[in-house]
Parts: C-alpha cells; sequence; structure tokens
C-alpha cells in the first residue's frame, strides 16, 4: 500500500501582501542623528494554502539600516518572489534562503521574519510566547523623551512619572554642557525613584562620552537599584567598537551597544572584546525573531544582558517583540514605547499598552496583531501570488 507523501499535508505559501504603510508622528521627535515626523513601514501578510495568514513589519531606517522605505518596497517584492509555493513553516530554510539570495535588507527581513513566526504560532494554536517557551507576564517599558530644551523634556519627563512610568529613556548628544543639563533638569523633575536610560545615538568621541559620563555619575547619587542611570546606549560612532571597550573600561556608567550591533556577529565580537555591558536588540537590526534569539544566546553565555529597543514600531511590531520578551529573561530592559509616537494606530490586537508603560499579552495564536483593513486599503501595496 503506498504511503502520502509527508510534504503532501505540510502547507504552501500561496500569496503575499507588501503594504507600505505611512503614519506621520504626533510631533518631530529628535535624536542625535535626525528629526523625525513621520515613519514609513513594511507590512507583510503571508497567505497558505491551509487559509492562515501570518502578518508582520518592518521599519526601514535610512540612518540606521541603511534601507528606504522604497528600496524596501523592492526588495520585499523579489523576496516574496523567492517564497511563494513554499512551506512557511520551515523557518530556518526560509530565513536561509533569503539571506543567501540578497543580504542586508534587514528590516525587510524582519517584516518576513515575524509574519512567519507568527503564521507557525497559529498552525500550532499557541500564542507566540508559547511557541518560543515563554511564560506569560505582564512588561513595563521605558518611556522615550526626544531631544529639546531642558526645561521641555524635564516637563515630559514629570509627565510621565505622574501618569506611572517607573524608567525614562532620555535622548542626548547635542553637546555637554546641553547634556548635563537635561539629565540634572530632568532628574529633579522625575525624582529619585526612577531609573533614568541615556541614548546619545553616535554623538560622542571618547574623551567626550567620558567626561560627561563621570560628570553624571558623581551628580546622580541615586542607587542603581530602583533608580539612577542604569546604562548609556551607543556614546560613540557603530564603528568604533575599540573605542566603546576602552570607555567601558574607564565609565562609571554602564554601556550599551545599539547600532553597533546587527547580529550575532557583531554580538560575539563585542563579547569577546568586553566591549559592552548590554546588547540592545531591535528586530529590524536582526532581520527578527531568529536573529534576535541568537543575539540574546550570545549575551547570555557571555554574561551581558540584553535591551529590547524598537524603531519606531506601531503596536504590530511591539506586540511580536513583546511574546519575544516572555521567553528571553536575559532580556531586562524594555524599550517599547514607540507606538506612542503617533496620532493613530492602525492596527487591530495585539498587545494592551498603556501609557504608563504596562504592557499586557493576550492569549490570541500567534502575536495577535494585524494591520486593519482601511489601513490596507488606503496604503501602496502590491500583491504577490
Amino acid at each position: 500500500m503506498l504511503r502520502p507523501h509527508p510534504d503532501m499535508f505540510m502547507p504552501i505559501i500561496t500569496k503575499i501582501e507588501i503594504i507600505l504603510l505611512s503614519l506621520p508622528f504626533a510631533q518631530p521627535f529628535k535624536i542625535a542623528l535626525t528629526v523625525m515626523d513621520k515613519a514609513q513601514h513594511i507590512i507583510i501578510r503571508i497567505h497558505d494554502s491551509d487559509g492562515l495568514v501570518g502578518i508582520g513589519e518592518g521599519v526601514p531606517a535610512r540612518f540606521v539600516t541603511g534601507e528606504a522605505p522604497e528600496t524596501a518596497f523592492e526588495a520585499a517584492q523579489l523576496y516574496a518572489k523567492l517564497l511563494i509555493g513554499k512551506n512557511p513553516l520551515e523557518i530556518e530554510a526560509r530565513l536561509g534562503e533569503m539571506e543567501r539570495f540578497m543580504l542586508k535588507n534587514t528590516s525587510t527581513r524582519c517584516a518576513y521574519d515575524l509574519a512567519l513566526y507568527d503564521l507557525l504560532a497559529k498552525h500550532a494554536d499557541l500564542p507566540l510566547y508559547a511557541l518560543l517557551g515563554g511564560t506569560k507576564k505582564v512588561l513595563h517599558s521605558n518611556r522615550t523623551i526626544g531631544i529639546d530644551t531642558p526645561a521641555a523634556m524635564a516637563a515630559t519627563a514629570k509627565k510621565h512619572v505622574e501618569n506611572g512610568v517607573i524608567a525614562l529613556k532620555i535622548k542626548v548628544g547635542t553637546g555637554r554642557d546641553e547634556d548635563l543639563e537635561r539629565v540634572r533638569t530632568i532628574r529633579e523633575a522625575a525624582g529619585a525613584g526612577i531609573a533614568l536610560r541615556l541614548d546619545a545615538n553616535q554623538a560622542w568621541d571618547e574623551i567626550t562620552a567620558l567626561t560627561i559620563l563621570t560628570a553624571l555619575a558623581e551628580n546622580d547619587k541615586v542607587p542603581l537599584d530602583p533608580g539612577g542611570i542604569e546604562v548609556c546606549e551607543q556614546p560613540l560612532p557603530y564603528w568604533n567598537f575599540d573605542g566603546l571597550k576602552r570607555l567601558r573600561e574607564r565609565s562609571p556608567i554602564a554601556i550599551m551597544a545599539d547600532e553597533s550591533i546587527f547580529d550575532a556577529h557583531d554580538a560575539f565580537r563585542l563579547a569577546q572584546m568586553g566591549a559592552v555591558d548590554y546588547f540592545n536588540i531591535k528586530l529590524a537590526k536582526s532581520a527578527g525573531i531568529h536573529g534576535a534569539l541568537k543575539i540574546n544566546a550570545i549575551g547570555e553565555a557571555a554574561g551581558i544582558r540584553c535591551m529590547l529597543g524598537g524603531m519606531s514600531e506601531t503596536l504590530l511590531g511591539v506586540s511580536a517583540g513583546a511574546h519575544l520578551l516572555c521567553a528571553c529573561p536575559n532580556i531586562t530592559l524594555y524599550d517599547l514605547d514607540s507606538p506612542f509616537h503617533f496620532n493613530e494606530n492602525p492596527v487591530s490586537g495585539g498587545v494592551d499598552f498603556q501609557s504608563n508603560g504596562t504592557v499586557t499579552l493576550t492569549d490570541a495564536p500567534g502575536h495577535g496583531a494585524d494591520l486593519q483593513p482601511d489601513w490596507i486599503e488606503r496604503s501602496q501595496k502590491v500583491i504577490v501570488e
């Protein structure tokens, strides 16, 4: 008696929707690298022969990943043609094919990665955190304050703290005196129990960074737990690994890599050098969950804790990230508040994210989020079948 081949029961990818979503910011958001007034997102919706749909998001950022929305939209179409007709549950194979086919394009590949993991979880009828082996928990994200005058930033900090926020991420990088004044006024406004996380976005050189961090540590006497200045993120240019190591050895404040770390190779090199205390994992840099898990594993093995950061994702990308966090206890810092940049929420479902930074997951299969139908219709879209 002939037995059916196992592949006969496997789903195949039948259709891929590629959507270019454009969202204006509620107000301009300034960091050391640029000023942002909108974000453009690549949304991928992978349909399979079992009638299920996996959804993913990537945010191409010229100043970090080197991608533009226009090039990412084209790259997404090439990837779609590569994947049509193949088994979406073979995630390792599909992502490997994409990387070999066209290097880099990390945020575009991230959108596919999240969609494939979402689809796999839906086939298993499990929330994504359970598929990844995690435990459901309530998360507490910091709230981020963009560069402005010290007084304006302090007023924002006070508002967040009064609303119940327990950690603030402060963008700096315009000059020694201004940066010191920003942190001083924010500490006065926030009080002693609030943890502060600094992000210079590559703006300083070694001497400037050491001068500022030393002065801040002397001025901010709050114990590191539960308050204090926890960490300084990416104080030096992304390429200066040796400088990060020298700074870490002399800085009284912990050092985190962000733009310096995209993949497991970067993580291994930084860990081997002893260059940083933290890795900032961003799904748009790691090309999604698959790469993020590798970075976190290297960090955990090397005794380096991680943050999960963001790149102006909507609630869709943030929901996927929140599920990942529940499976990775070594990721101890959460920077997930990018949905608050926008006036409108184009996403249905997903995590419940309160303005005080509290993130609560649902038990819907997958990550539970999708783009609202009216946003799909009004956005630029291509379908590959």
